[in-house]
């Protein structure tokens, strides 16, 4: 059963909430810059080249060294001539040229305007207006004609229908409005960091819709003038085999702040062919030259076979002019808007769009992970390696869905997945510290603080078994300390004990050792486990002459207090023993077991026979000789052992 106190309630409250600001930081931005780099780097490596069925025409700072801006309204004629009735083009769009009536050369709109009405090709765009409808801005009639000028019916199947929508167009010149013969949106939809990642195939005014330049032109190039308008998707009339365009509607904002909904398709991008575009283009000037040429019956620039039977954008594309028209996209940071267009174009003509997966899909693959870190591991690592196995599956998942047109956020469940991990640990240093302490406290008082430090950094790890190592074991003893505590009263072997120990124990710590038990008057101390060290032999010598020292201060104490007088002995051995956890699962100790541990207690004992204080075994002497002053105590028969073995008193300790 969990029990759960108000402030680990407040502290888990609090980490949600910073987990679903993560989650939703990662969604909006960090997402789209990791999708932005993978689009990218998938362009360049699988070279995806757009078709051929669609170039640019682009005026560019070449065609304004030679005919300075803005440009007579005849060269647009020029232009249309060339492409429509010499090259034979299938459709031109006029990507924002004609706008607002010419106030340089005013008298070139009326001879312009009624040269339009031979054009059957052209398509021209408009603009979106913030403005309402009202006075003699955008009156109904004035709309009744415009929507007559779409090429595109779209029928409205939705079955959640919204009315938010776009106020209004810039007002064209009312002699373009009549004369032109089709009119289509320019409008490129920017996200929040302004990069352009998806396209507005129609735009919503009013409830009434207009197509964009990229539907208006496939539907001229395709003969397909009648598409249907669903939930998730907009499809030709035919059942959505021809077109099927995966769309998502959400609320955006116009140009002056106006929020609307608006229909968006993800767009698939092409490798660029050159700078600003990924499509072939070809400057306006060549073009004209072109047309001049052809007219005098010379040969032109460029061929007009060029253009037959293709979809010609005509836009401007320069750094003189003051209208902006460059986009940063994911694969270019200046991409040309005319090459926008003719990107979702092509799109269209190979009905490949991305879809995109519902954010509810995200959601629930983040909350998936969190249950599953949240309940699944207590341990910090191997959520850590769970997560990060976790994480491979998943962009596993996002280049399988990305490689079928499915477009599913890349890394925001990835980041709200390790930080639920950081903050679950986080959680657990908060929330355990206080517990921690006090079993620290509390257990410190009965088992080793070093063997405690080892159960405590691995909890998972308490169980059954230990390893062979080699270590060395230090016994102290006091002597004849059981005739000594039957002339006292308990409370003064207490107090002579407890006195003792708070001598020894610190120098065994100081010395990297271990107390591994207390044995009435006597102490077991393991030097090189758990506490790794090489010069574990050493440290127990060091250790064992400091003791006596220290002991020796302590005689002097209690004799001034008249109270009994102690004397110790040291036993060291070094040796291989068993070193780990015994007993059942239910109740375990950390220990030492062997026959070198029984040596270092029956070593300690001969200080009462030979009257001697420090005797180590051969073992130990063979490693600490050159720290040492000895005298060789010769063929000692320890309990135990079949052979008498050699022990050495140390006399002398040298660092």
């Amino acid at each position: 059963m969990f029990k759960f106190s108000t402030p680990k309630i407040i502290i888990a409250l609090l980490f949600l909430f910073v987990l679903a600001f993560i989650h939703l930081f990662s969604h909006n931005f960090i997402d789209n810059v990791a999708s932005d780099l993978f689009t990218k780097a998938h362009a360049k490596i699988t070279k995806r080249i757009a078709s051929d069925k669609v170039v640019l025409v682009v005026i560019d700072n070449k065609s304004l060294k030679q005919i300075s801006w803005p440009w007579k309204r005849n060269l647009y004629s020029e232009l249309l001539n060339f492409l429509e009735f010499e090259a034979g083009a299938k459709v031109v769009a006029f990507q924002n040229l004609i706008i607002y009536p010419d106030t340089y050369f005013p008298e070139e709109d009326a001879e312009f305007y009624s040269d339009l009405l031979k054009h059957n090709i052209l398509i021209n765009s408009f603009l979106l207006s913030g403005s309402d409808i009202s006075g003699d801005i955008l009156p109904h009639e004035y709309l009744d004609i415009f929507l007559k000028k779409t090429n595109v019916k779209i029928i409205d199947n939705r079955i959640q229908k919204t009315d938010i929508s776009y106020k209004n167009v810039i007002k064209l010149p009312k002699d373009l409005l009549l004369n032109s013969k089709y009119f289509a949106s320019s409008f490129i939809q920017e996200d929040k960091d302004e990069i352009v990642r998806n396209y507005v195939p129609f735009i919503n005014i009013n409830g009434r819709f207009l197509p964009s330049l990229a539907l208006s032109a496939y539907s001229m190039y395709t003969g397909i003038d009648t598409f249907v308008l669903y939930d998730d998707k907009f499809c030709s009339n035919d059942g959505c085999k021809t077109l099927n365009i995966p769309i998502i509607e959400k609320p955006s904002k116009d140009y002056i702040g106006n929020i609307t909904n608006t229909f968006l398709a993800y767009i698939k991008w092409y490798t660029p062919k050159q700078t600003y575009y990924s499509h072939k283009a070809y400057s306006a000037i060549d073009v004209l030259d072109s047309y001049y040429a052809l007219k005098n019956g010379n040969l032109p620039k460029i061929n007009p076979e060029e253009f037959k039977d293709k979809i010609v954008i005509v836009g401007l594309n320069t750094d003189t002019s003051v209208w902006d028209f460059l986009s940063e996209t994911p694969i270019l940071t200046k991409q040309a808007d005319v090459d926008v267009h003719a990107v979702v174009i092509d799109n269209m003509l190979q009905n490949k769009f991305m879809s995109v997966e519902s954010r509810t899909i995200s959601h629930i693959i983040t909350a998936i992970f969190m249950v599953l870190i949240l309940l699944g591991f207590k341990n910090f690592r191997t959520s850590l390696i769970f997560a990060f196995l976790l994480s491979c599956l998943y962009l596993i998942f996002f280049l399988c869905e990305f490689f079928s047109n499915v477009y599913v956020e890349p890394l925001s469940p990835i980041i709200t997945l390790f930080a639920c991990v950081f903050l679950k640990r986080l959680y657990s240093i908060i929330t355990t510290d206080k517990t921690t302490e006090m079993i620290k406290r509390a257990m410190g008082k009965y088992i080793s603080k070093d063997v405690m430090k080892k159960v405590l950094l691995d909890l998972d790890k308490l169980k059954l078994g230990g390893i062979r190592t080699v270590v060395t074991v230090l016994f102290v003893d006091i002597r004849n300390f059981t005739t000594i505590s039957e002339q006292l009263s308990p409370s003064e072997v207490t107090s002579i004990l407890n006195e003792y120990f708070s001598v020894i124990e610190p120098i065994i710590a100081k010395h990297h050792g271990v107390i591994n038990k207390y044995l009435g008057d006597g102490a077991l101390a393991i030097f090189g486990e758990p506490i790794k060290t090489e010069r574990h032999p050493l440290n127990a010598v060091l250790c064992a002459n400091e003791i006596l020292h220290a002991v020796q201060s302590l005689k002097n104490k209690l004799v001034n207090e008249g109270k009994h007088r102690i004397e110790v002995g040291v036993g060291i051995n070094t040796g291989e023993v068993f070193a780990g956890n015994i007993g059942t699962e239910e109740r375990l100790e950390y220990t030492i077991i062997g026959d070198n541990v029984n040596l270092a207690y029956r070593i300690e004992s001969y200080n009462r026979i030979l009257k001697t204080q420090f005797l180590i075994s051969e073992n130990t002497y063979e490693l600490v000789k050159d720290n040492v002053d000895v005298v060789k105590l010769s063929q000692v028969n320890i309990k135990g052992k079949s052979l008498p073995i050699d022990i050495y008193e140390v006399l002398k300790v040298k660092e």
